[in-house]
């Protein structure tokens, strides 16, 4: 890559860094960061559902693993630090989606075609 093309990505991405949608993602990701209980909920989720996904692999269906997954995720959707990251962490992709539909468009190459085929 040249330079100048450098330095064009690292003032994109600086630019990227001074938008509402950046800094709205920084702020609920530190929220979620700091919500032990949402924490604890998410890493229990995460366990229970490598466990059943496992399970699954061998032929098993675990229906009450199933049942606890269904209330984890129930209780997950109700906490409101994990739902505002959500949200910001769409409104950041988003944004990131429509710079890349840009630079698509310019030079007439479908960038997320290509990175869907590798």
């Amino acid at each position: 890559m040249n330079d100048d093309l450098k330095e064009k990505a690292i003032a994109l991405s600086d630019a990227i860094m001074g938008t509402t949608e950046y800094a709205d993602f920084l702020q609920k990701e530190e929220v979620l960061k700091e919500d032990s209980e949402t924490q604890q909920l998410l890493m229990e989720f995460q366990q229970k559902q490598q466990d059943f996904i496992s399970k699954q692999l061998s032929g098993e269906v675990d229906q009450d693993l199933l049942n606890q997954l269904t209330d984890l995720q129930s209780r997950l959707k109700a906490r409101e630090s994990l739902s505002n990251f959500l949200e910001s962490y769409t409104r950041l992709l988003d944004m990131l989606g429509e710079i890349t539909d840009i630079i698509s468009q310019r030079i007439n190459v479908d960038i997320a075609e290509v990175y869907r085929q590798r």
